[in-house]
């Protein structure tokens, strides 16, 4: 059957198989230690030398990587992740494009040069050069969706033969989170409504999948724009995020009661947390539908536009198991700038 659906206006969709996959993050300096963690609920939350308005130390979810900070420290972890996703694939550079996915850049602390090292470095692990359409992608969380798509087209028109995608990203700075602490978005001693500050790398081999393809899928995608911020100036009534949603199950060519679970990047914050719920009652309104939800910052906290490809990676770690959440999800996010993505994922044997 015929996956060539529309997912935005003026793009066409086809599925991509992801061959491998690698993390490192708070709970695992690689993905197989981090997807037993995740599983088993684990977290690596501490205190911090950072400290709230009331002066108590801030919880960080981090890694033990002595005094490596800044550019050197997003370095390491990128290395590890990537190492973690080819150690059992031979890859071609010359062939294949380097996707790197960071923070958006209205965000503190996400000087472009920063993340141009960060690269820089990864690519200085190689042989070879990547090929000339490898680029960075500084569209934080959401962008996970642009990425994917920037990935699809170059596999479709055959400008490579696999993408090797790779997001880094940190909050663990001090601009970072004085910035947060201000704006009363940071999880303290007097605020529940708020996220832990974390860190993580994670890479995904990505190629095209035919119709033999086996392992996870990125069966559809969805790229929509909420008019609203999270300052409250416009109410949310999550029409960016259902859009996304509903090209993500189009674009894949199922409904909504073929889904078994759903996965977001929600870090407890309650705005995000009415945004997905609003998004998700407008799509099951008549099919009434319960998914189990999962996400991952209760482990490794706030993590970026790590997220996206993390949450990926863990997937194909569970989603082959007996006791996991199914072969059938649908994955979503969302950014402060109003950007929002979506993507159905499937296990395929």
């Amino acid at each position: 059957m015929s996956k060539r659906h529309r997912t935005n206006p003026d793009e066409t969709w086809q599925p991509l198989l992801i061959e491998s996959a690698g993390v490192c993050c708070a709970v695992g300096y690689h993905l197989a230690a981090a997807a037993c963690a995740l599983r088993a609920s684990m977290d690596h939350f501490q205190e911090s030398e950072f400290v709230d308005r009331n002066g108590v130390p801030l919880k960080l979810a981090r890694l033990p990587l002595g005094d490596l900070w800044g550019a050197k420290r997003l370095v390491e972890i990128a290395n590890m992740a990537i190492k973690d996703c080819i150690d059992a694939n031979e890859i071609d550079p010359a062939t294949t494009a380097l996707l790197m996915l960071d923070a958006e850049r209205d965000r503190p602390h996400t000087e472009i040069e920063r993340y141009q090292e960060v690269a820089a470095a990864c690519k200085a692990a190689f042989e070879k050069d990547f090929h000339a359409t490898s680029i960075i992608y500084p569209h934080g969380r959401a962008g996970i969706g642009n990425v994917l798509l920037y990935a699809k087209q170059l596999l479709a028109q055959r400008k490579v033969t696999r993408v090797l995608l790779f997001a880094a990203d940190s909050f663990l700075n001090a601009a970072t989170i004085e910035y947060y602490l201000s704006q009363e978005r940071l999880l303290t001693s007097d605020n529940s409504n708020g996220f832990i500050p974390g860190e993580a790398a994670a890479a995904l081999l990505l190629t095209l999948a035919d119709e033999n393809a086996e392992g996870l899928v990125i069966a559809g995608l969805g790229i929509g724009q909420e008019e609203a911020k999270i300052d409250g100036e416009i109410p949310n009534r999550a029409m960016g995020l259902t859009q996304a949603m509903r090209r993500a199950c189009e674009s894949a060519e199922i409904k909504i009661g073929d889904l078994q679970f759903r996965m977001n990047d929600q870090n407890g914050e309650e705005y995000y947390a009415k945004e997905a719920a609003n998004a998700y009652t407008r799509l099951t309104a008549d099919d009434s539908v319960f998914l189990p939800l999962l996400h991952i910052a209760d482990c490794v906290g706030e993590t970026g536009a790590a997220a996206g490809p993390l949450s990926l990676a863990y997937l194909t770690q569970i989603m082959s198991r007996e006791d996991g959440p199914g072969t059938t999800g649908l994955l979503h996010f969302a950014n402060d700038n109003g950007l929002r993505a979506a993507c159905v994922v499937q296990y395929r044997e």
